[in-house]
Order: structure tokens, then C-alpha cells, then sequence
């Protein structure tokens, strides 16, 4: 009985320890927040006018994730992988998102992203039509 005690404690500290370390590195990345005065889309969803937290889920952004979530309602409304991309010679070190060409009465999609200005942002996956 003392020995399942012990391993169910280990058990514990064990899942413990690994939310930690993942809710550490879910808020160890890059977070900038973006407000969009219309509707934008994102591979799979659009963000309507708003205001929208964009980060990367660890520090150096080796893992490509990104996640959005609505300011307002701390909803998250995007997960996805996502490729490196430098920032294009000559463009705006300003600007954080680029946003691609649409038809009429559809968002634009954003293409990337650039987080504070930063010459490396990340490239999103957009599913091939």
C-alpha cells in the first residue's frame, strides 16, 4: 500500500512538472497584440474587426506554432503551424503583417507575420486549392 502512495505521489509531480514546463513555454514566446479594422483571414478561419493577440509558443520560435486569441474574450481562435520568413529587402520594418490578394467580398488573407517590427516573423500554411 506505502509503495502505490509513493507512486501515485510520483505520478503527481511527475504531471506536475510537465504542465509547467508547458505553460512555460506557451508563454515563453513572442506575444504581440494587432487590431484589425475589418475582417483578415487566417488558414481555415476569419478574424473579424477586433483586436487579437499573436504569439509564438516558445521562446526562439523553432517549433512554428503561432496562436491567436481574441483580446476581448481570451478565446483562442487560431492554432497552426507556421514557416520562417524573412522580412522582404526594402519593406516597412513597421508594419507586422503582410496580407495577401482576395477576391471581392472575401478577407484577405495574412500572409505573415513580423512580430515587432523584427526582420524574421513566420510565414502562414494556407492549404493548397
Amino acid at each position: 500500500m506505502v509503495a502505490r502512495r509513493g507512486f501515485v505521489a510520483a505520478l503527481g509531480a511527475l504531471a506536475g512538472l510537465v504542465l509547467g514546463v508547458a505553460t512555460l513555454s506557451a508563454t515563453g514566446g513572442r506575444v504581440e497584440y494587432l487590431t484589425f479594422s475589418g475582417p483578415v483571414g487566417l488558414p481555415g478561419v476569419t478574424l473579424h474587426a477586433g483586436t487579437y493577440s499573436f504569439e509564438t509558443l516558445d521562446a526562439m520560435g523553432s517549433t512554428g506554432v503561432v496562436r491567436v486569441l481574441d483580446k476581448a474574450t481570451r478565446e483562442s481562435v487560431f492554432l497552426g503551424f507556421t514557416l520562417p520568413a524573412d522580412r522582404p529587402a526594402g519593406s516597412k520594418n513597421g508594419r507586422s503583417i503582410v496580407l495577401g490578394e482576395s477576391p471581392r467580398g472575401v478577407p484577405p488573407p495574412i500572409v505573415a507575420w513580423y512580430p515587432n517590427g523584427d526582420s524574421h516573423g513566420r510565414s502562414f500554411i494556407y492549404p493548397s486549392e
